[in-house]
C-alpha cells in the first residue's frame, strides 16, 4: 500500500478508536499533502507512515493528538510482533532431500 492508502487505513483506525477531532484533523492535512502520491508504486508500511507522521510539529506540540497516536502506533507495533511470531523461520516439509536418497531410485 503507498502512502496515501496508508493515511485513509489509519485515519480509519483512529475514528474506530474514537479519538480526539484534531488527531483526525491532521490526517486530513497530510491526506492533502500525499494525494498526488494516490497512485504511487512505492509501498510503506503503516508503522513506518504513523512514524513519519509523529514526527510532524502538529503531533508534538499537542499533547492529546500525541497520545492519539502513540496509542495507534501500540496496537501496530503489537499487531506486528503478533505476525512475525507466529510465521514460522523455516519450512522443515520441503527440506531437500539427501543424495542417497536418489542413489536408491
Amino acid at each position: 500500500m503507498n502512502i496515501y492508502e496508508q493515511l485513509l487505513a489509519m485515519k480509519l483506525d483512529l475514528q474506530d478508536r474514537n479519538v480526539h477531532q484534531k488527531s483526525i484533523a491532521v490526517l486530513d492535512k497530510m491526506l492533502g499533502m500525499a494525494e498526488s502520491e494516490k497512485n504511487s508504486g512505492l509501498s510503506m508500511s503503516r508503522l513506518q507512515v504513523l512514524r513519519h507522521v509523529m514526527r510532524t510539529p502538529d503531533v508534538l506540540n499537542d499533547e492529546d493528538i500525541r497520545l492519539d497516536f502513540i496509542g495507534l502506533e501500540g496496537d501496530l507495533e503489537d499487531a506486528a510482533t503478533a505476525r512475525a511470531e507466529s510465521a514460522p523461520a523455516y519450512e522443515e516439509e520441503r527440506a531437500p532431500k539427501l543424495k542417497k536418497y536418489y542413489k536408491k531410485k
